[in-house]
């Protein structure tokens, strides 16, 4: 037994000896990566940083002779994908014994590029010559014979073709793997040339059939009526996928219903009609939510909580009553609370393109110079537009406010006849009542609303205050404003490789302006005399500065004129952006990481008459970017590349400015939720 245990001691210290040992062996053995180099042998057809992107080697310590070797694969699939298939990957390493280091090149010759010389599009012979002629109109076709050969453009054109198929009664419409064909010719017009085959099996055209519905309606006796009221489609339509996910989104808008989705039912092949039935359940008609809260405001970002209770079901139809209570704060000076009671409503006037909603709200807020009290209630109708149309949606909106505004410091302002100016005290308040109609115009053809990539997206708004204010005004002690407020808001995105995702070039215009009119007089409740003042209301007007506006400068703080805090009448600004994701092919956390450098330019003038070309502020920078499913979490780093009004003792121009003076200064820190347009 002694002996038992003797060898089992000696035995365990030997492999507690051992072990270690091992892994310093292992490690010994492994080289150390000192240098990844790449080589282009003729022209530089891609760039360093995209090929560094596809190859694993350099992403470790140590060299990997596995990895190694399959990055030679991944280079050449690279650049076959985009359209140079004769391209030739040439290594070689060099070891230094003594460091244990290794380093290693690879040396890419790409050859020329292979242009597409035809395309065939083969299943599509019973298709009707109308349907065919839309299905090949050239502003829609994707690629097109004489073009380099791109797997990306091609795989881009055969599910453009699949789309349009599913899209236009063909339901069940199938198609091969894309096929690409080099050409082996002594015919010099076919050297480096490519034939496209795309192969497709249509079936029969079909249509709607009949819709059911298998969600249990007992619980609050729910008018199935109502649901099948959201459908795109009627019976007997052509089939299309697109409009049935279209009618399945329209569903998920009655509050009332969880997980609705439209699914097959029955295929009748010999009428070709399609039935489906629309499923899922009924939610709890009532519900209490407890929120955390994050908004922009005037161009600052105020976060907060909240409490909402809703009716899901309210007055036994598809419409949502919700009551709202917050909290909201930017600062100590800057805070928001209020109270919401929100009606909206699915459809109206028996359109369901048509929604509107109706909110009234009491506020207590605080900005910089004022202190607010509120009462509002806002109707809106919004009208969805066909996606054909360059208009693709109208709101219109209707606010009725009676403000409270409390001068929490004195201020100066001229008497009515403008001939005296006189300070007005603190404490001093006045009520202005506001009859805001607006009217605002959107088109859009962007491909993702939250993650935008590609398209264009234009905002028109037209808002007048004053002709039912104004005659208020004449029957109460009360003030009015009179103003026409016009703005244009332009954005492009432009996708700068073929993954869009990952790297795109992003742009916004802006340009407002208000025009007063009429008697803008204020009546303070601390005088019998009218007093000329900022009237047109804080929240009516422009801002420039913060995380969405020019980033050189805080909220609020960029503009050419005293008082620039509560904002101005007329603006111009305009971004470029470019926003990339480098790790998104990547797994962890890593892959949502994303970074943007930006140029930002713009001002505010009081005045569309004060306007000088040369008060245009510049601002250039970086941010970081992490992408959750709400949205981007983004920090950004702004500097005033020209400042229009450089602070005493430093210049106009960024360069000119130590970095001292740059850092006090020159700087602003943005942080926000969501992206920056």
């Amino acid at each position: 037994m002694d002996r038992f245990l003797l060898y089992l001691i000696i035995f365990l210290l030997i492999a507690q000896c051992s072990f270690p040992q091992d892994e310093d062996d292992e490690s010994s053995n492994k080289l150390k990566l000192d240098e990844v180099n790449i080589e282009f042998k003729d022209a530089d057809i891609f760039s360093r940083s995209e090929i560094y992107n596809i190859i694993k080697t350099g992403s470790s310590e140590y060299f990997n002779a596995e990895e190694f070797s399959l990055d030679i694969q991944r280079i050449e699939k690279f650049y076959f994908d985009n359209g140079f298939i004769d391209t030739f990957i040439d290594t070689s390493t060099k070891i230094n014994s003594e460091k244990n280091e290794i380093s290693v090149s690879f040396m890419i010759t790409g050859n020329s590029p292979y242009l597409i010389y035809k395309i065939n599009y083969t299943g599509l012979e019973n298709m009707p010559e109308d349907l065919r002629a839309n299905l090949f109109k050239s502003d829609d076709i994707e690629i097109f014979t004489g073009d380099r050969y791109t797997k990306s453009a091609v795989s881009a054109e055969a599910g453009r073709v699949l789309r349009f198929l599913q899209n236009n009664g063909y339901a069940f419409t199938n198609m091969d793997p894309p096929e690409i064909v080099k050409f082996e010719s002594n015919n010099p017009e076919l050297e480096f040339s490519l034939e496209i085959n795309l192969k497709y099996q249509t079936g029969s055209s079909y249509r709607f059939g009949k819709t059911v519905i298998e969600i249990d309606n007992k619980k609050y006796n729910i008018d199935l009526d109502d649901i099948l009221y959201e459908l795109e489609y009627k019976e007997n339509d052509i089939y299309s996928k697109e409009v049935l996910i279209q009618s399945e989104n329209r569903l998920n808008r009655i509050a009332i219903l969880e997980n609705a989705r439209i699914v097959l039912s029955e295929i009748d092949t010999v009428n070709n009609l399609i039935d489906f039935k629309i499923v899922g359940s009924v939610r709890n008609k009532y519900e209490i939510q407890p929120e955390l809260l994050a908004y922009y405001i005037s161009n600052s970002m105020f976060g907060g909580i909240g409490l909402t209770f809703s009716d899901k079901y309210f007055l036994k139809a598809p419409r949502t009553f919700s009551t709202k209570a917050r909290a909201l704060a930017n600062s100590l000076e800057n805070y928001r609370l209020e109270l919401i009671l929100e009606l909206f409503q699915p459809h109206l006037f028996n359109n369901n393109k048509i929604t509107g909603s109706i909110n009234l709200s009491a506020a207590i807020f605080s900005i910089d110079d004022y202190r607010i009290e509120e009462i509002k209630n806002k109707a809106s109708i919004n009208y969805e537009l066909p996606k054909y149309t360059y208009l693709n949606n109208l709101t219109l909106d209707w606010n009725l406010k009676n403000q409270r505004v409390t001068f929490k410091y004195p201020l100066l302002g001229y008497t009515e006849d403008d001939s005296t100016l006189t300070s007005i005290p603190t404490g001093a308040f006045v009520n202005i009542f506001s009859s805001i109609l607006g009217l605002t115009f959107v088109h859009s053809r962007i491909d993702n609303f939250q993650f935008p990539t590609n398209g264009i997206y234009q905002s028109f708004l037209v808002e007048e205050s004053g002709l039912l204010g104004t005659a208020i005004s004449k029957l109460f002690d009360i003030s009015t404003v009179n103003y026409v407020k016009l703005s244009f808001i332009n954005k492009y995105y432009l996708p700068i490789t073929s993954r869009p995702d990952k790297s795109t070039i992003a742009t916004k215009f802006l340009i407002g302006n208000i025009f007063e009119y009429g008697d803008n007089s204020l009546k303070l409740s601390s005088s019998d005399e009218d007093y000329n003042l900022d009237v047109v209301p804080i929240d009516s007007r422009f801002i420039a500065g913060g995380s969405t506006s020019v980033r050189g400068w805080n909220a609020r703080k960029l503009g050419t004129f005293d008082g620039r805090e509560n904002g101005g009448n007329f603006i111009l600004e305009g971004t470029i952006e470019h926003r990339t994701r480098p790790f998104y092919d990547m797994k962890g956390i890593i892959k949502d990481f994303g970074f943007v450098s930006f140029v930002d330019v713009g001002n505010l003038w009081y005045d569309i008459n004060n306007f000088k070309p040369n008060d245009l502020a510049v601002a250039i920078g970086v941010g970081l970017r992490y992408y959750t499913i709400v949205g981007p979490v983004r920090l950004d780093f702004g500097f005033k590349f020209y400042d229009y009004e450089p602070a005493p003792g430093t210049n106009a121009w960024l360069w000119r400015n130590n970095v001292t003076q740059i850092f006090q200064d020159k700087f602003a820190l943005q942080f926000g939720i969501g992206n920056t347009f």
